[in-house]
């Protein structure tokens, strides 16, 4: 089977080769490459350092690549990806990301050994300088095989799928399966096919990290903007309109509230590089989400900090925690090999 690899571009020139010379490493090779730049035009020089970058790939990878006659945004320019391939399957990677060696192959073994599965998320961690130096990480189930994850699964399988598909990079669709639409939301703009797919199917969860993600140059930490929307607010909108259902009650309550309204890692996150206002409304929601914050210590004790802390000082705070105590219990996690493929 033939897959189409999407990667939304932006700004991507010092970035992009990294994650295409991980494309020339991988064991499945029976894909092409499609690359939507969306650069504003009138940024001519960036326009020109990405084309270079390209055609210099282009040697070894089959690659369609196109720009944007205005700036699009994340959303619209990953649906236009979607409707430029016609291959059956999706597989995403965004620009500064890094794939194992197995990634695609892994994706597309899962959906054959789970022909009702529509979709896969996998483990994956957070790199900042070094790709062997982790600092953050999704875990997988403690298995060595993959599993489907419905919606009668464990709530804490049913999350962490979810959660992992925040990060767009190793994710894949099976076009033909999917229920839900790519949307016009920004954080959960890939999203919706994936929880539809879980919905209605499940998703694959693979058992080893194929991803790593780079924070470095992470559009969450350079563009403020991006918390014009509140990225609590659009999780609660998906899990009421993906799982409205009286069948679906439980996914949807835990969801808002055990998901959005304990999600005190997008708190921090958006006190750091957003609007003070942003953060503010974050609050509201949260609390909105989940009534208990009104009284729950952790919850005060991090919004009062947050509000307190000038954002340098928490923006030092966390990079520090990261990378000196979380990062220092991360010595074991690394990009998953050939040696790690279930299937042999």
């Amino acid at each position: 089977m033939k897959v189409g690899v999407l990667i939304p571009a932006y700004r991507g020139s010092a970035v992009i080769g990294l994650a295409l010379e991980s494309l020339q490493n991988q064991t499945y090779l029976n894909f092409r490459v499609y690359i939507c730049d969306d650069t504003h035009p009138s940024e001519t020089d960036e326009r020109g350092y990405i084309n270079e970058v390209i055609e210099r790939f282009s040697t070894v990878l089959e690659i369609d690549f196109f720009s944007n006659e205005s700036n699009l945004g994340y959303p619209k320019n990953l649906k236009r990806l979607v409707n430029f391939s016609s291959e059956e399957l999706i597989f995403l990677l965004a620009q500064d990301d890094v794939l194992s060696p197995i990634a695609i192959e892994s994706c597309v073994k899962a959906l054959i050994d789970f022909p009702k599965a529509n979709a896969v998320s996998r483990p994956y961690y957070w790199f900042d300088k070094s790709l062997n130096s982790p600092i953050r990480q999704i875990p997988n189930f403690g298995s060595s095989t993959p599993e489907l994850v419905t919606t009668e699964s464990d709530w804490w399988k049913i999350e962490r799928t979810l959660v992992a598909a925040s990060q767009l990079t190793g994710l894949m669709y099976r076009r033909s399966g999917l229920r839900e639409p790519f949307v016009d939301s920004i954080f959960p703009a890939h999203i919706y096919p994936l929880a539809g797919a879980l919905r209605d199917g499940g998703v694959v969860y693979l058992p080893y990290p194929t991803v790593a993600v780079s924070v470095e140059h992470s559009q969450t930490r350079t563009l403020s903007s991006i918390y014009t929307e509140s990225p609590a607010m659009a999780w609660i909108t998906l899990y009421r309109k993906v799982f409205a259902g009286d069948e679906f009650t439980a996914v949807r309550v835990n969801g808002i509230k055990k998901h959005m309204g304990k999600n005190f890692v997008g708190l921090i996150q958006i006190r750091s590089f957003g609007k003070y206002r942003y953060f503010l409304r974050e609050l509201g929601v949260m609390i909105g989400a989940r009534r208990f914050n009104l009284i729950d210590p952790r919850f005060i004790f991090t919004a009062l900090g947050l509000t307190i802390l000038p954002r340098r000082v928490i923006i030092f705070l966390v990079s520090n925690f990261k990378s000196k105590v979380i990062g220092r219990t991360l010595t074991d996690v690394r990009l998953a090999i050939e040696k790690d493929a279930w299937w042999l």
